[in-house]
């Protein structure tokens, strides 16, 4: 199993936990004043995301019981040692994504150091370029989970041909799409070109690119609109927009490559 999976598994045991004590305590919170048996919620689910009883009391400063007596709305937190437990919640949860990003971001760099050394031994002169073709499928649609980006073959274009879409030395790579939330522009099954040398600027121009969600690959069309979110697009009108916020943006998404050229079989 890998470390990956093992902090998967962590976080999903952590928040069913949450849900449990939860279940447990909520006989007590009945007779609460609503905003009070919200207090203790929060705190509730806080304990289990941390750590546990012991984890949560020792952020909070306070001895165990204590922090059950917060728990169980008997008496309620100060704002220092609530503050203290949320935002320990808060950092749990933003590790464990920045575990997940870093570990797809290593793969895809080890994958695409491999492709540009392939394309280094290519003689300039040569009229063809070999691109390398990963074993991910970006979605079109719901969302896949990214297995792997190892090299699965290579598919030999023409140079002139793959200049007209990216500049020369460019790393460039071909996946799959999946799914019909991209229709027309891209269809289920189509092979996209993918340009690996963007920046944000690329981004704020606008266009279709593969991105990562939370360890979810998607090819969708973006818009850096003026206070900094960030608009995900889906040509099929039947799709509804999502706006990531500024704040939230460099935490829950990845910006890969941009799709510069899509096609597949006749239809």
């Amino acid at each position: 199993m890998s470390d990956g999976d093992k902090k998967s598994i962590n976080l999903d045991y952590r928040k069913a936990s949450a849900e449990k004590m939860v279940k447990k305590y909520e006989e007590l919170w009945k007779d609460l004043d609503p905003e009070l048996a919200g207090l203790a919620r929060q705190v509730t689910e806080a304990t289990e995301i941390v750590g546990g009883r012991k984890a949560a009391a020792e952020i909070m400063g306070v001895g165990q019981t204590t922090l059950d007596n917060y728990r169980s709305g008997k008496t309620q937190p100060k704002t220092l040692e609530y503050s203290r437990l949320i935002d320990a919640r808060g950092l749990a949860i933003a590790n464990y994504f920045d575990n997940e990003r870093a570990a797809i971001g290593k793969r895809l760099k080890e994958t695409l150091d491999g492709n540009k050394r392939s394309l280094s031994k290519t003689d300039n002169s040569e009229r063809s370029v070999a691109v390398a073709r990963y074993a991910v499928q970006a979605s079109a649609g719901g969302g896949s989970v990214v297995l792997a980006e190892e090299v699965s073959d290579y598919f030999r274009v023409g140079r002139a041909w793959l200049e007209r879409y990216v500049p020369r030395g460019a790393r460039t790579g071909i996946i799959e799409a999946r799914g019909d939330s991209m229709e027309p522009t891209i269809r289920d099954g189509d092979i996209l070109l993918l340009n690996f040398e963007i920046n944000r600027q690329d981004v704020a121009n606008g266009g279709v690119f593969v991105i990562s969600i939370d360890g979810h690959l998607y090819v969708k069309r973006l818009q850096i609109l003026l206070d900094g979110s960030i608009k995900i697009l889906s040509d099929n009108k039947n799709y509804d927009p999502e706006t990531v916020d500024r704040e939230y943006a460099d935490e829950k998404m990845m910006v890969h490559a941009r799709v510069v050229w899509a096609g597949g079989p006749l239809r």
